[in-house]
């Protein structure tokens, strides 16, 4: 009954705040690195305002000030190491491959740190979450893709601690998922799942395929950040009381006394 009201009223809660942040997401286009941080670009005048004396305040603490200094420091490295690949000694340029290929990962992984740390917070970062999963087009081999994306979220939650509790199952007859739930909590659960939400392929030869096909199916994941505290406003209108009396000849409270009261919520279904 608790998992019950506990979905119910997430999915009343932010349905349509769900709604509104997929929109958002599809309406924006992805930018490869390079054009984000391309020279002379909207981001990289920010990050050189933020790493230099122009900036009157710093918008992301000094954090993102540190990781826009290492990119800097990284990028002119590797501009230094390049004027080696003309160097006479054969030794030395190889050398200076291998280097480069270690500062360009390097700088990668430093503008996709940017990018997270220039992220907006939502309040709802540090809540737990709803997890759901439920099975696309592709029959069975849809739903046994379900089940294994489902495992992986549990097992993602255990490497990280979290609090993990299943609220809904439905499995299919060969062992794949039509629908799942689980309710997860722990430290910033919503912040690094948030992002998980909307359709997901795959492509490959399902176990039900006897001729070696390659087939494509699909699952939906949604992410419902659960709200610190659920008020439940119940209108008396909604419910109906039925109440029983037991029957019988004699005694002095048969026929008199309420032995069993059932509680029906009309619009659920729920007593």
């Amino acid at each position: 009954m608790r998992s019950r009201l506990l979905l119910s009223a997430v999915r009343g809660v932010w349905a349509q705040r769900a709604v509104g942040l997929a929109r958002r997401r599809m309406s924006c286009g992805s930018l490869p690195l390079e054009e984000l941080f391309a020279r002379g670009g909207p981001l990289r005048t920010f990050l050189e305002r933020q790493v230099g004396s122009e900036a009157p305040f710093q918008v992301k603490g000094p954090e993102l000030v540190t990781v826009a200094k290492l990119l800097r420091e990284k990028e002119r490295e590797l501009q230094e190491t390049e004027h080696l690949l003309h160097d006479e000694s054969e030794d030395l340029r190889k050398l200076a491959e291998n280097e480069i290929i270690s500062c360009q990962k390097e700088i990668a992984q430093l503008k996709h740190q940017i990018i997270l740390l220039l992220v907006p917070s939502e309040e709802a970062d540090e809540n737990d979450l709803i997890l759901e999963v439920t099975a696309g087009v592709g029959g069975q081999e849809a739903m046994l893709f379900t089940s294994e994306i489902f495992d992986m979220y549990q097992q993602y939650a255990a490497f990280k601690r979290w609090h993990f509790e299943t609220l809904e199952y439905f499995p299919s007859e060969i062992g794949g998922l039509r629908h799942a739930s689980a309710s997860i909590g722990g430290s910033e659960a919503y912040k690094h799942m948030k992002f998980e939400g909307g359709v997901h392929r795959v492509q490959r030869v399902p176990k039900t395929e006897k001729q070696g096909r390659i087939h494509t199916s699909t699952m939906t994941v949604a992410i419902l950040p659960q709200p610190t505290e659920i008020n439940l406003v119940i209108n008396p209108k909604d419910l109906r009381v039925d109440t029983k009396r037991a029957s019988g000849a004699g005694g002095q409270h048969v026929n008199t006394t309420d032995s069993a009261v059932r509680i029906v919520h009309l619009p659920t279904g729920w007593h």
